[in-house]
């Protein structure tokens, strides 16, 4: 389940256990903080964007984690041949907030939930990928086992036309040699 929240004029998606920056609220640092929600979105494909539903039915909560200040953002502003020129620096004061559950009527998703059903996801993830790994290794190793005796009977019948054609080639030298001393 995931919801659209507004706050501080900005819209942010956030899910059960997820932590967002917005901007300062004057809430102390441990309590909890109702947010605003736009839109919900629940694991059967239910979305609910009317105002007056989510008024009634939906609520997102979060816990204030901490306040920081956001990266300095410096301005300049310069105007040729006239000698202006203004240097200004800017900090967002921000808050550090935790989703800790989203509720929709009487469905209730956690954080601890929503981190448990991930963790759960990744590990059929991971075990997928490494059956899928064995196959292919599995699948590499019996061609290779196939192929040897093929390939070591080219070998030989390689080494057998290579000496061959060495013979042939070196007898071809011996007789143009002769054919040389003749002619003198």
């Amino acid at each position: 389940m995931y919801a659209i929240i507004r706050t501080g004029g900005h819209q942010e998606k956030v899910m059960p256990g997820e932590r967002i920056l917005i901007d300062r609220v004057k809430t102390d640092v441990g309590q909890t903080l109702e947010l605003a929600p736009l839109m919900v979105s629940t694991d059967e494909g239910t979305v609910v964007s009317d105002p007056a539903q989510l008024r009634d039915t939906v609520a997102v909560v979060g816990t204030v984690v901490e306040h920081v200040r956001g990266d300095k953002v410096d301005v300049f502003q310069y105007r040729q041949k006239t000698g202006y020129r203004r240097h200004i620096g800017h900090r967002q004061a921000l808050t550090l907030v935790e989703i800790s559950e989203i509720r929709f009527g009487d469905k209730k998703v956690t954080g601890e939930e929503a981190k448990a059903a991930a963790a759960e996801e990744r590990e059929a993830e991971l075990k997928a990928a490494q059956e899928k790994r064995d196959a292919a290794r599995k699948a590499r190793d019996e061609a290779k086992a196939a192929k040897k005796p093929a390939a070591a009977a080219r070998k030989t019948a390689a080494k057998k036309t290579a000496g061959k054609t060495a013979a042939k080639k070196t007898a071809g030298k011996k007789t143009a040699k002769k054919v040389a001393k003749k002619k003198k």
